[in-house]
C-alpha cells in the first residue's frame, strides 16, 4: 500500500528518531530528488509555519546523522506563513550567514554584529560603517535572503542602515588612538634627532681621514714571499698572506674598541683575518678599507674558539696593488660572451647581471647576451645595467630542448601487424658504447601470433678479458665467451635468423646501435626490417606507469622474467609484452599497420619521455622577445617535468611567429 506525502513524513521522523509535536501538524514530503552520481538526497518538506530554531537545529542535524552513511542530504523548506516573525529571523541570523556560501573574511564580523529586526512590515540590519553596508548590500544580502526562503521563511528584502551610534563610538576611539600615536611618533622623533645629533658630533670628533694608501702596523716587505692560503692547515706564529678583500665587518665593543674583521681571497682558498683598533688612527684606517682591495697581511694563524676554523690574527696590514685582468684585443675585434648565466639562474652562477656588464664595459666589449637557465628573471637588470654602462644587452635563455615524441617504430612499412612474424632479440656488452665496446652475447626468439616458433642464442668471443662489472650484471664470464663464434659469424647467422620479419626490441635503438656498427665494421649493411621498440610503445599505450624497465613492466603485466640481463629471457618477455601492447594499441587506437605506430609517437604527453638537450635562444626583435617570454613561460607552466621543457612543436611554432 502506498504513503501519501503527510504519511512518508512522519516515517522519515521515525527513521531519524525525531519526536513529533505539533509544529509538525500536517508536514509532508512534497517531493524527494536523489542524484545518484553526487550520492545527494534533496527533500522538499512542507510545513505550517516556520520551525522553531532549536527544533529546526534537532531535525536537521538528525536528518545528517541518519543518511551519513549513505547520501549526503540536503532540504527546501516551504511553509504557510505571509508574515516574518522578528524573533525568529534574530534567531536564525548566524546559522543563516554561516551557510548562505558567502567567502569572505567579513563573515565572522557579521556573525557578531548587529542581528536583522522587523519593524514596519520591513527587515532592517543596521551595519556599523560604510565597509560593512556595502559589503552587505553588494555581496551578502543576496545569498542571505534565498537562504531564509530556503527555510520557508516568507519572501523579504533586507534594508541596511548605518548604525551611528556605533560609527560615533568608532570615530571617537579613533581619534584617540590617534592622539597616542601622534604623542609616541613625537617622541620617537625627537630621540632620532637626539641620535643623530650625537653620531653628528662623533663624526667631528673623530681623526680625519688617511691620505695614501691603508696602513695597519708595520710595513710589510714586497719581497717577503706569501704563502698560499689553501696550504695554511695548522696554527702557525708568523705568516704572511696577500688577497682580495671581498667582505669586511667592523664592530665596535663594549670597552669601544673596534673589531676589524676581513675575509680575504688568494683564490686558492679563503680565509677571515681580524684586528683591534688601539686608537683613533688605527679606527680610521679600518674606515678607509673597503671591500675590492688588495692587501697584505702578516700575523699569527690561530683556531678561533667564536668561529671554530683557523684565523689570522693580525698584526701589520698593507693595502697594496694588484694588476687586473686586461682584455688586450685592438678596439674594433672586442668579443662578446654570447652565454652568460648571472645569479638568478638555476644554481650555476654567483654574480648578478650588474657586475658583468659593469666589466665588459670596463673592457670595451660593445654588448653581453644574457642567457639563463629557463628564466628571463635577470632581463630587467640587465636592461638598467646596459642602459648605465652603454652596452647592448642580447636577450636570451639557455633551454631545455625536447622532440615532442620518440619514434615508437623505425623503417616504415606498411605490414600487417597481425599476420607478420617478429623477431625479439637483446645484446649483453661490454659497456655502452657502440663504437669502443662489444657485444658478447646475442639471443632472440622468433613469434608467430604470440607463441615463441625458433630461438636464436649465441655468445661472442670478444678478444679481451670481460671486467668485472660486466660479470656482475651480465652473469657472463671469461670462461663461457672464450672459443665461442666471432662477432662476425654470429651476425651472419643471426641476418639469417631474422629474415624479413620485424625485429623488435625494448629500448631497440641501444641494440640496434651495436648491431649496425657491428656490421659496418664486416662491410654489411645495416638492418632495414621494420622495428618497433616496446619501451616507447609502453610509454605510450601506459603515459602513467612509474617506470618501463623490463622487469618492471614484465611484473605490471604478469609475464614471467626468469633471469633479467640474460639475453635470451629479456628476448622472450619482450616479446610477450609487444604481443600484449599490439593488442592494446589496436584496441583502443585502431592501430593495424606498422607505419600506423608512429602517427601516435606525439600523443599522452610524449614529451616527458624525451631526454632534455640544452639549446641557447636569443631575441632578434621586439616580437621575438614577446616570443621568447612565451617559450620560456610554456616551458615552465604547460610543460614542466622535472625540469622546465621546451618542445620543438613550440619552438618552431614561436618561429613562425616571428
Amino acid at each position: 500500500m502506498s504513503l501519501n506525502q503527510q504519511e512518508m513524513f512522519e516515517k522519515l521522523l521515525e527513521q531519524i528518531e525525531m519526536p513529533t509535536g505539533p509544529e509538525f501538524t500536517e508536514a509532508a514530503i512534497d517531493k524527494l530528488t536523489v542524484h545518484q552520481a553526487s550520492k545527494v538526497w534533496e527533500f522538499h518538506l512542507h510545513f505550517q509555519h516556520v520551525l522553531p530554531y532549536t527544533q529546526f537545529m534537532t531535525f536537521q542535524n538528525k536528518l545528517q546523522i541518519a543518511f551519513k552513511e549513505i547520501a549526503r542530504v540536503t532540504f527546501t523548506i516551504v511553509t504557510d506563513d505571509t508574515e516574518v516573525n522578528g524573533r525568529e529571523l534574530a534567531e536564525y541570523w548566524e546559522w543563516i550567514v554561516q551557510h548562505s556560501g558567502i567567502k569572505s573574511p567579513l563573515v565572522q564580523s557579521l556573525c557578531n554584529s548587529n542581528v536583522p529586526t522587523y519593524e514596519d512590515g520591513r527587515v532592517i540590519l543596521l551595519a556599523e560603517n560604510e565597509v560593512i553596508q556595502n559589503f552587505l548590500t553588494n555581496q551578502a544580502l543576496g545569498p542571505i535572503e534565498s537562504t531564509y526562503h530556503r527555510l520557508g521563511f516568507p519572501k523579504f528584502s533586507v534594508h541596511t542602515m548605518i548604525d551611528e551610534s556605533a560609527s560615533q563610538a568608532k570615530i571617537k576611539e579613533f581619534h584617540e588612538q590617534k592622539a597616542k600615536s601622534d604623542q609616541a611618533l613625537a617622541q620617537k622623533a625627537e630621540a632620532a634627532i637626539k641620535k643623530a645629533n650625537e653620531k653628528r658630533q662623533k663624526q667631528a670628533d673623530a681623526p680625519a681621514p688617511i691620505d695614501g694608501p691603508v696602513q695597519l702596523g708595520k710595513q710589510i716587505n714586497p719581497q717577503e714571499p706569501a704563502k698560499q692560503m689553501v696550504q695554511i692547515t695548522e696554527e702557525e706564529r708568523s705568516v704572511v698572506v696577500e688577497g682580495y678583500v671581498f667582505d669586511m665587518e667592523v664592530r665596535t665593543l663594549r670597552s669601544q674598541r673596534q673589531l676589524l674583521i676581513l675575509k680575504v681571497t688568494d683564490y686558492s682558498s679563503s680565509m677571515v683575518v681580524k684586528k683591534f683598533s688601539r686608537n683613533a688612527d688605527d679606527e680610521a684606517q679600518f674606515a678607509a678599507l673597503k671591500p675590492g682591495m688588495w692587501v697584505r697581511v702578516r700575523g699569527s694563524v690561530q683556531e678561533d674558539s667564536f668561529m671554530r676554523d683557523l684565523t689570522i690574527n693580525a698584526y701589520d696590514i698593507n693595502e697594496t696593488s694588484h694588476a687586473s685582468r686586461q682584455d688586450t684585443a685592438p678596439a674594433d675585434e672586442k668579443r662578446v660572451e654570447l652565454h652568460l648565466h648571472s645569479n638568478m639562474s638555476q644554481m650555476d652562477a654567483t654574480n648578478s647581471v650588474s657586475d658583468y656588464v659593469k666589466q665588459a664595459a670596463k673592457w670595451g666589449h660593445p654588448a653581453i647576451a644574457i642567457t639563463d637557465h629557463s628564466g628571463a628573471q635577470a632581463f630587467p637588470e640587465a636592461f638598467a645595467a646596459g642602459e648605465k654602462n652603454n652596452i647592448k644587452i642580447l636577450y636570451g635563455v639557455e633551454a631545455n630542448m625536447v622532440d615532442d615524441g620518440v619514434p615508437i617504430a623505425y623503417n616504415d612499412a606498411h605490414v600487417d601487424l597481425k599476420e607478420s612474424t617478429y623477431v625479439i632479440f637483446d645484446t649483453e656488452t661490454t659497456g655502452l658504447s657502440a663504437i669502443y665496446d662489444r657485444v658478447i652475447e646475442l639471443s632472440a626468439v622468433k613469434m608467430v601470433k604470440g607463441n615463441v616458433v625458433d630461438q636464436f642464442e649465441e655468445f661472442i668471443d670478444p678478444g679481451f678479458h670481460l671486467s668485472e662489472t660486466t660479470t656482475n650484471l651480465t652473469s657472463i664470464t671469461d670462461d663461457m665467451v672464450r672459443g665461442s663464434k666471432s662477432e662476425e659469424e654470429v651476425f651472419k647467422l643471426f641476418r639469417e635468423f631474422y629474415g624479413d620479419a620485424i625485429v623488435v626490441g625494448h629500448n631497440v635503438t641501444f641494440d640496434i646501435g651495436f648491431m649496425n656498427t657491428g656490421y659496418a665494421r664486416h662491410h654489411m649493411g645495416p638492418i632495414t626490417n621494420p622495428i618497433i621498440d616496446t619501451l616507447t610503445l609502453a610509454r605510450w599505450l601506459y603515459p602513467n606507469l612509474r617506470g618501463y624497465r623490463l622487469n618492471t613492466l614484465a611484473k605490471k603485466f604478469n609475464v614471467n622474467l626468469e633471469h633479467h640481463h640474460r639475453a635470451i629471457y629479456d628476448a622472450e618477455t619482450t616479446g610477450h609484452l609487444n604481443h600484449l601492447f599490439l593488442k592494446d594499441a589496436e584496441d583502443r587506437y585502431q592501430v593495424q599497420f606498422h607505419d600506423q605506430l608512429n602517427d601516435h609517437m606525439n600523443e599522452n604527453a610524449a614529451y616527458r619521455h624525451a631526454r632534455p638537450f640544452h639549446a641557447t635562444l636569443y631575441a632578434q626583435t621586439q616580437a621575438g622577445l614577446k616570443n621568447l617570454f612565451r617559450i620560456i613561460s610554456l616551458s615552465n607552466v604547460e610543460y614542466y617535468y622535472r625540469v622546465p621543457r621546451v618542445p620543438r612543436s613550440v619552438l618552431n611554432l614561436s618561429l613562425i611567429h616571428i
